[in-house]
């Protein structure tokens, strides 16, 4: 086999495992973001109501965690 061919061959090999790596880090992070999530969900639900009423203080939250999620999505 022609030398060329070999490092050919490696650098496909190479290019696979780092898309591969990629997407494990990819997973990693969105799991990463879930389980935040899941914690400050936990935490508003273990605080007492901070608005006028349940509903504003749902959209409040809803509004507090949409930039969150958007924020960790974004970086």
């Amino acid at each position: 086999m022609h030398p060329y061919t070999l490092v050919l061959a490696a650098f496909e090999l190479l290019q696979k495992e780092n898309a591969e790596l990629k997407r494990k880090i990819e997973i990693m992070e969105l799991q990463n973001i879930s389980v935040a999530v899941a914690n400050l969900i936990d935490d508003w639900l273990s605080r007492p109501y901070q608005g006028e009423d349940k509903r504003q203080d749902i959209e409040a939250f809803s509004k507090e965690i949409s930039k969150y999620i958007y924020s960790q999505l974004k970086a």
